[in-house]
């Protein structure tokens, strides 16, 4: 019986963990825009959960503009854009009760894939943005609000350069969200040795992308994002 090895869904609101556990489906197999989606059928099996569940959730796929669903055929992924998704990602971190550790959950999976991703997609000018914007991040080491806008600006160049749209749509509608978590984890530390070590943290990411070392980059942006959690005191 297929699975296609998505999580089964045991707590939470079904229909919410559907659509994340879809959304997640859709970015790690990289999936194109006109790529048909499994039958509801199938993918209830692989999720565990009931027919009517699945097609909630692909319906508010489809509200999002992230799937075509015509006369009850197989959904369809569409073209992104990032407005969807801002409002889709919006909506969810104003009714969790910890959007900080739910962003961090979020991030690790999405910019894990996309730091792999960027290792084997990236152009020169890619490599180029991300040594600026790292210089940007050493100037502004003593200033929290600067060094947190000049990280995410990192991130989300990683998440260009993996050439994945939804990656850089989902990073993109998160900015304010990644501001604020590294804002965090900035205002956290006093001494200027932890602060290297995120300089560090980004250096070798930097270097991995550009040599293309798909697995040591979604190594290092793991670890990297497990320290960071660590220094907000979040239990990775």
């Amino acid at each position: 019986m297929t699975t296609l090895g998505l999580k089964r869904l045991e707590h939470g609101s079904l229909s919410q963990r559907a659509v994340e556990a879809l959304l997640d489906h859709i970015l790690t197999k990289d999936l194109k825009p006109g790529t048909t989606l499994p039958a509801v059928a199938t993918l209830a099996t692989s999720l565990g959960v009931s027919r009517p569940v699945v097609r909630e959730s692909l319906n508010a796929l489809r509200a999002l503009g992230i799937v075509e669903i015509a006369n009850g055929k197989k959904a369809v992924i569409r073209d992104l854009n990032n407005g969807v998704l801002s409002v889709y990602f919006g909506r969810a971190l104003q009714v969790v009760d910890d959007s900080v550790r739910e962003v961090m959950d979020v991030r690790v999976g999405i910019e894990t894939r996309a730091a792999a991703l960027a290792a084997r997609n990236r152009s020169d000018a890619d490599v180029a943005v991300l040594r600026g914007t790292l210089i940007e991040m050493k100037e502004t080491l003593g200033d929290a609000s600067a060094f947190s806008l000049h990280d995410s600006t990192f991130h989300l160049a990683i998440a260009e350069a993996s050439g994945n749209r939804l990656i850089f749509h989902i990073v993109e509608s998160l900015q304010s969200s990644l501001r604020n978590a590294s804002y965090q984890g900035v205002r956290a530390i006093s001494e200027r040795a932890s602060l290297n070590r995120i300089i560090d943290e980004h250096t070798l990411l930097v270097e991995a992308i550009e040599g293309r070392q798909q697995d040591r980059a979604a190594d290092l942006m793991r670890d990297h994002l497990a320290n960071a959690m660590k220094r907000m005191g979040i239990s990775a």
